[in-house]
């Protein structure tokens, strides 16, 4: 089990130097990645002047940095904000249809790298988590939480004790960092070799098998009775996550054509998202058309619902951070 990442909420724009530093003093090896995630952007603030404040130092930390609605004005500067510093992440919260052609044609715009760091989060309000790049200090003291890579334990039926252990952990930061501790995204999620979808596949025939459902179902029930068990407070999602570009499984089965768009979209009923970096060809009418229909599954599920697009013109796009990400049969 490792930390995935640990995510400071900062309340203040004006401590994020002073977070960045304590970021940076923790040497811990079961660290994978740190972060810094920032409230809700005021109306009235410059988005230029924003990126502004963050430090020039200390590259390994990153930063969701600028958290949308979606009738903002500033909507068109996205793209040259995530041009201009790859520690930024951004995200959008969409509480309606109104705006969902627009969104299309921004994620579109996109090139993969910088659609890899922009979400959009369906949803009645920012959320608290720290899995970029949907996450947002939604609240109103300094605080942090922590994500986990427990795929293998989970395989193994050793659930308590990473949920137990990783929990330990947290306790202990809040001493080293002196902020309070608000708990675990206990989402599983996979990292390459580390996979979710052997794991769904081992408790049905294949991705894409209608039996598929049901094994995800299972899963978020462990998940939350692990969580139960085990006195953890959950934040965020804490449900499985499926991004296809971040399972070397389930990139496979995107590129021999088994796992199709639509397969995705009916997992998302039963998962916390299923059009998670996934490559789709920039066409507007069938963005605009997963939204639409994202919308509403996230309207019927009552529960957040992350989206991240990467555009292709036909064949897969290579990035540094995710390799080869295939383009999804849209069927």
């Amino acid at each position: 089990m490792m930390i995935r990442a640990i995510t400071i909420f900062v309340t203040n724009y004006s401590k994020i130097s002073d977070y960045t530093e304590k970021l940076s003093k923790l040497n811990d090896n079961n660290i994978w990645s740190k972060r810094i995630s920032l409230p809700p952007t005021p109306i009235d603030l410059s988005l230029s002047k924003l990126i502004e404040l963050l430090p020039t130092t200390h590259s390994e930390i990153i930063f969701s940095l600028i958290n949308l609605q979606e009738k903002d004005k500033r909507l068109r500067e996205i793209k040259d904000i995530l041009k201009s510093d790859k520690r930024i992440y951004v995200h959008v919260l969409v509480k309606t249809t109104d705006n969902l052609k627009d969104l299309a044609k921004l994620i579109i715009s996109l090139e993969p790298e910088e659609a890899s760091r922009f979400a959009l989060l369906f949803n009645q309000d920012f959320l608290l988590t720290p899995y970029f790049p949907t996450s947002s200090a939604n609240t109103v003291y300094d605080s942090f939480g922590i994500s986990l890579l427990y795929v293998d334990e989970f395989k193994q039926g050793k659930i308590n004790e990473a949920l137990s252990k990783a929990d330990t952990i947290g306790r202990q930061l809040e001493k080293k960092l002196n902020i309070k501790y608000l708990g675990i995204d206990a989402s599983l999620s996979p990292w390459m070799e580390s996979s979710v979808g052997e794991i769904v596949e081992s408790r049905s025939k294949k991705m894409f098998d209608i039996s598929n459902l049901s094994a995800v179902a299972e899963i978020n029930r462990e998940i939350f009775e692990g969580v139960w068990r085990n006195r953890v407070n959950p934040i965020g999602f804490s449900e499985l996550m499926l991004p296809i570009a971040e399972d070397n499984l389930l990139r496979e089965r995107v590129k021999e054509g088994s796992l199709t768009l639509k397969d995705l979209l009916l997992m998302s009923y039963v998962c916390v998202a299923g059009i998670d970096m996934v490559g789709i060809y920039s066409d507007l009418v069938t963005y605009e058309n997963i939204l639409k229909s994202v919308y509403y599954i996230q309207y019927t599920k009552r529960k957040p619902y992350g989206v991240r697009m990467i555009p292709t013109n036909g064949s897969p796009v290579l990035t540094k951070m995710f390799g080869e990400i295939p383009e999804v049969k849209v069927v």
